[in-house]
């Protein structure tokens, strides 16, 4: 498919430097640079015209592999998200926010790696959701619980998966807390398995995380969270935080199909609760170089309810740009929820549509 929902890997051209004189060792500069003209009809009570990414992230990354021979090769990546429309980190301070790790790979064992590094929630179940298969920040999840887009990542984190065998995949993923006498305190651990064979493909992902910080800045029309008061524009450190899901796709020669759920087991000290989401979409390949895609989800929280819908049309160029049109609407209930798109702020009411014209470069 012509759109974000491709992994990145599969997608942008490689600008290879060759660091060694071994033929098969090399370093990769990578990235995405994508912007767009937005128009958001509520955000605080009022229209808001705004330039912000929405088909993907801006990144900027450097990865790099060493051919050890007998089939085992050292490997590292190091991506970094940044505004393109300011030139700043998206996180402060951070230099490779997104995922900085090295390690070995093997075409007999898998790949074992080392550092800061997102769950399999992101990983593999992303995949299969609107807001990556469309390519619509706009449309991520509320409150990102699920963590389908990969702004929480593990540090500390030593990560395995391995080969294929007969279309079957599977990882494990642990990190350390790294606290003197409380070997728990900050400990997280994700495991996932994956199916695919011809046009279905099949997955499911688990992370468990202990003293997790939730942004919770888009449910500010929350009072509280399971008897935890919320501040504005802040979020909570849950004692645990249990994510699970299921994801699917099926390829219909020019259309594909997707769906998954998600629940997020959140643990306060005054309570727990899950926040349950539904997310199904088409891609319809109308041209080579034309696709129409339709999404939307259904997230249920703590007596909230959001519903979001998109519409996307994603015009090729080239392999590596594209332009791209989106309308993006979401409808929220319940006791307080108010409508909130993720980048575009928080509405006055129960509604808000954003509407985006943009163009995005691989490179």
């Amino acid at each position: 498919m012509a759109i974000f929902g491709r992994t990145v890997a599969g997608t942008i051209v490689a600008l290879a430097v060759t660091s060694h004189a071994h033929a098969q060792s090399s370093v990769t500069l990578y990235g995405i640079a994508d912007t767009a003209i937005q128009y958001i009809s509520n955000v605080g009570g009022h229209a808001l015209f705004q330039e912000g990414n929405t088909h993907a992230p801006d990144i900027f990354g450097i990865k790099g592999v060493e051919d050890l021979g007998g089939g085992l090769r050292t490997v590292f990546d190091l991506q970094n998200e940044y505004l393109l429309n300011n030139g700043q980190a998206l996180v402060p301070g951070t230099l490779f926010n997104r995922k900085s790790y090295v390690g070995l790979q093997s075409d007999t064992y898998g790949t074992l790696t080392l550092g800061h590094q997102p769950s399999f929630m992101y990983d593999v179940l992303s995949s299969y959701q609107t807001p990556f298969v469309l390519g619509n920040i706009l449309s991520l999840h509320e409150g990102n619980l699920d963590e389908i887009a990969n702004f929480f990542q593990f540090n500390n984190a030593v990560k395995y998966v391995s080969p294929t065998f007969g279309g079957f995949s599977s990882g494990a993923e642990f990190a350390f807390g790294n606290v003197a006498g409380n070997f728990s305190e900050s400990r997280d651990y994700s495991f996932f398995v994956q199916y695919k064979s011809g046009p279905l493909s099949l997955a499911a992902a688990y992370a468990n995380e202990n003293n997790r910080f939730l942004e919770l800045s888009s449910f500010i029309g929350l009072p509280s969270l399971f008897g935890t008061q919320l501040p504005q524009a802040e979020g909570v450190v849950a004692d645990k935080l249990v994510n699970w899901g299921l994801g699917a796709s099926y390829q219909l020669k020019t259309l594909l199909l997707h769906a998954t759920f998600t629940q997020s087991r959140i643990t306060l000290s005054t309570g727990q609760g899950n926040a349950n989401t539904v997310d199904a979409g088409a891609n319809w390949t109308i041209r080579p170089d034309d696709v129409i895609a339709i999404g939307g989800w259904v997230e249920n929280l703590d007596g909230g309810n959001w519903k979001t819908l998109s519409l996307s049309n994603s015009y090729l160029f080239s392999k590596r740009t594209t332009v791209y049109q989106q309308v993006t609407f979401q409808h929220a209930s319940g006791a307080h929820a108010v409508a909130s798109l993720t980048g575009a702020g928080v509405a006055s009411g129960r509604s808000t549509t954003g509407i985006s014209v943009g163009i995005q470069h691989y490179f």
